[in-house]
């Protein structure tokens, strides 16, 4: 297909990097503090490493966003297999690195990261090209329901053993992306029947999960076990009022709220910026997700619009999980807030799916 290019969408650019901007200037209130103690001594050192992470990760933004998209899609396959193969590397002992009792990255002395955050591009790019080659069977129960629905499986069992919400959001995006390119109500209604069962094996197999699913309900019930980090995310959060106490002058992140740079940076923004500084975070995210619905919609090549739609989604819905974690919706998922949270592989990772993203939208007609 012959499509015309034009400029990339500067609203869904502007807004990420406001967001990144945004993040690096929260990590460094959020872990001063935290830093200047033993090991590291030094209060920006999360600053740095988050402000390299976001460089590369812009680089890589701009380096995607020059190079056309369908080319990409003759490496949805290579970039399966190497994702598949990363994840269950974690597994392997000698190979995975445990922090904060989770074992979720790949040490290489010079280099540590998270495969799973590689995993959901390398699945969204795939699903694409696979949604937009076998349109003519994805209405097939057997030839358009159950290769996605057991490779899904596959997936989600290897990523829950390291990280079950992002097992959640990566079974969320491939859902919206089958429902949107046609595959039939009632097969993915048995998906998500399996996905119900799925997690509730893997809270079972696990009594901390479960303990978390009941502290939900009612966190100050144990308020110095397994509801502590919900009340003190909760005591932050009210605590900034409307405007908040001011950047830098929050108290939570005095050794009161744990993940503060990572998992609950959100509830540090709602402290020291009170509810008017959340609710811009929260527009801000907003904003990108409709931008992003928007070029998928007026992208006419089906693969473009696949993989618009899985970006999109593969973002929006773990900024939506993190949200609800924060605010005591939902359990802890050890999950990070996209572009916000201090973490070099969920930021570099994120900034290429942007630069994916923005490229796409060079070659689609979008509104406003």
């Amino acid at each position: 297909m012959l499509l015309k290019k034009s400029r990339p969408d500067y609203i869904t650019c502007l807004v990420v990097l406001i967001l990144v901007a945004f993040g690096i200037i929260m990590v460094f209130s959020a872990s001063q503090y935290f830093a200047q103690q033993p090991p590291y001594e030094d209060s920006a050192y999360f600053l740095k490493k988050q402000l390299l992470s976001a460089v590369l990760g812009i680089v890589g933004m701009f380096f995607l966003m020059g190079v056309s998209y369908r080319k990409y899609r003759y490496l949805a396959w290579p970039a399966l297999f190497v994702g598949l193969a990363m994840i269950a590397l974690v597994l392997i002992s000698g190979f995975g690195d445990e922090s904060g009792g989770a074992i979720r990255w790949i040490n290489l002395g010079f280099l540590r990261f998270q495969p799973s955050e590689l995993m959901k591009l390398a699945l969204v790019l795939f699903l694409a090209k696979s949604l937009s080659d076998r349109q003519d069977k994805l209405k097939s129960f057997w030839k358009g329901f159950v290769p996605y629905m057991l490779l899904l499986g596959i997936i989600c069992f290897l990523v829950a053993l390291e990280d079950l919400g992002t097992a959640i959001v990566i079974g969320g995006t491939t859902i919206i992306m089958l429902f949107c390119a046609g595959n039939k109500v009632r097969h993915l209604s048995l998906l998500v029947v399996f996905g119900i069962i799925f997690v509730v094996w893997a809270v079972i197999d696990e009594p901390y999960r479960l303990q978390r699913i009941l502290t939900i309900l009612d966190p100050w019930s144990d308020p110095q076990g397994s509801g502590y980090q919900t009340i003190q995310s909760l005591l932050a959060l009210g605590s900034g009022g409307l405007t908040g106490v001011g950047l830098g002058a929050g108290g939570a992140k005095w050794y009161y709220l744990p993940e503060r740079h990572t998992d609950f940076i959100f509830a540090i923004i709602g402290e020291e910026l009170g509810l008017l500084g959340a609710v811009f975070l929260v527009v801000l995210f907003m904003m990108f997700t409709w931008r992003g619905l928007d070029i998928a919609w007026h992208t006419k090549d089906s693969f473009g619009s696949y993989l618009a739609l899985g970006l999109t989604m593969m973002i929006s819905l773990q900024a939506l999980v993190n949200l609800a974690v924060v605010v005591g919706l939902l359990p802890v998922t050890g999950i990070t807030l996209p572009f916000i949270s201090y973490g070099g592989s969920s930021l570099v990772v994120s900034l290429w799916a942007i630069g994916l993203l923005l490229n796409i939208s060079r070659y689609a007609e979008l509104s406003g």
